[in-house]
């Protein structure tokens, strides 16, 4: 192989995706918009919200019509006028009590609500989840409450109220430098989040890879290209060059959140949040940290995310991108040679894709139990392991662990990468040939 002539491709292919004004504008704008996703999720949810409406309470039993409190969702009414026998009549005429929208929903009470624990809702179309759980809260403490009281014992609600406990859990790892709390939420967040950017990048840049190949053969541009090169040397030379464009992005993406990190603590942002609690390590001030509410929640939340190791984790999340992206971008660019146009590489491309997808299912299973079995071995196979460790590794996984599932991958990698420039070459000049995976098989003999 001619490394003058494998850098040439390599170059080219970089320089292609790299000056495009889209690759610049998306490399700028996706960390933009993935914080607007989030504000704007939270804000739609406010949107969605249900304003006020109105919904009408016929009480069978006479006591459980005046404990429904209204919410900012749903405001509860008791018309006289009302029955179960005219209920569907007056509801779909509309009609209602002065100074008011139509009702939403009819709450029906039944008399023998105490012992059947049942209450029916109805309307003229499918009511929302959240006014079933807003109604079974509020009569679910009402019905109790009404059998405490019919033992009739003294004080026997205080007696309750008073033995209820709710045991919180703090979870706390020791560090060289001393204690850190941590929260598990957090590590399955951090696990989860790098398995599904592995997800993403590794299908993203791997279907670049084949629409490159696809593109230059559709375009015949390939035939020039391999009178000067061999055609592994081009296919590497894609593989590798479209690397180099994800870690281009990484990169700028990594600048990009360490230009924020320094505003915010510029700002002293975290300072502020973190100095009550930067003494979390003594019990006295998580003691007293406990009694400060939300604020403190809010700096042991910031405590542990300084607490990740952040550098183990996104080492490993690039040895593993890289792995895995060589594993599927053989892959990609070996069937992408063996189609005349896109639309054809779907019978190659969707066997890939399910497997990608079954390893996002199985990380996601992982959350559960990160040292399962289940997780052992997924995180040993190379197919899976790019995204299954990633769920793993924030749960501190054995060296031994990592150290067999990292050659493993890379040696699948290199069989792969074998494999594919065997295919490649032969695909890659053929024309008007709809191939199949016999056609596949022979070339690889």
């Amino acid at each position: 192989m001619n490394r003058t002539r494998l850098w040439l491709v390599l170059r080219r292919e970089y320089l292609s995706i790299v000056a495009k004004k889209s690759f610049i504008i998306t490399t700028i704008l996706v960390p933009i918009l993935i914080v607007a996703l989030g504000l704007g999720s939270g804000f739609m949810m406010i949107l969605n919200e249900a304003e006020g409406d109105r919904v009408a309470v016929i009480d069978q039993s006479g006591k459980y019509a005046s404990v429904l409190e209204d919410t900012e969702e749903y405001i509860f009414e008791t018309p006289g006028d009302y029955t179960t026998d005219n209920m569907r009549q007056k509801f779909e005429s509309g009609e209602e009590e002065a100074g008011g929208q139509p009702y939403y929903a009819i709450v029906v009470i039944p008399s023998s609500v105490d012992s059947t624990l049942q209450v029916s809702v109805y309307s003229s179309s499918p009511t929302r989840m959240s006014l079933r759980e807003e109604i079974e809260r509020q009569l679910s403490r009402a019905v109790t409450d009404q059998r405490v009281a019919s033992y009739n014992i003294p004080e026997l609600d205080r007696i309750i109220s008073d033995s209820q406990a709710e045991v919180t859990v703090r979870t706390s790892t020791w560090s060289d430098s001393g204690e850190t709390v941590t929260s598990d939420g957090l590590m399955s967040a951090i696990g989860m989040g790098l398995a599904f950017l592995t997800y993403i990048f590794v299908l993203t840049y791997g279907a670049m890879i084949m629409s490159s190949v696809v593109e230059d053969k559709v375009n015949r541009i390939v035939e020039v290209i391999v009178s000067s090169c061999k055609p592994v040397e081009l296919m590497l030379g894609k593989i590798v060059g479209v690397a180099l464009v994800g870690l281009t992005q990484f990169a700028i993406w990594g600048l990009l959140i360490g230009i924020g990190v320094m505003v915010v603590g510029s700002l002293g942002v975290v300072e502020s949040m973190t100095s009550p609690a930067m003494s979390a390590v003594d019990p006295a001030a998580i003691g007293a940290a406990a009694e400060m509410g939300a604020d403190n929640d809010l700096a042991e939340i910031v405590q542990a995310v300084i607490g990740v190791k952040w550098a183990m984790l996104i080492g490993m999340f690039l040895i593993y991108f890289i792995g895995g992206y060589l594993l599927y971008a053989s892959l990609f660019a070996a069937f992408g040679s063996a189609v005349d146009q896109q639309s054809d590489a779907n019978q190659f491309m969707t066997p890939i894709m399910m497997i990608i997808v079954f390893s996002l299912i199985i990380g996601q299973s992982c959350m559960v139990n990160p040292d399962g079995m289940l997780g052992v071995i997924c995180s040993m196979i190379p197919f899976t392991s790019p995204i299954v460790m990633m769920v793993r590794l924030p749960y501190d996984v054995p060296a031994w662990q990592m150290l067999v599932s990292v050659g493993l991958l890379y040696g699948c990698a290199a069989l792969l990468t074998w494999l594919s420039a065997r295919i490649y070459r032969r695909g890659i000049l053929m024309y008007g040939h709809k191939s199949t995976v016999s056609d596949l098989w022979r070339w690889l003999k």
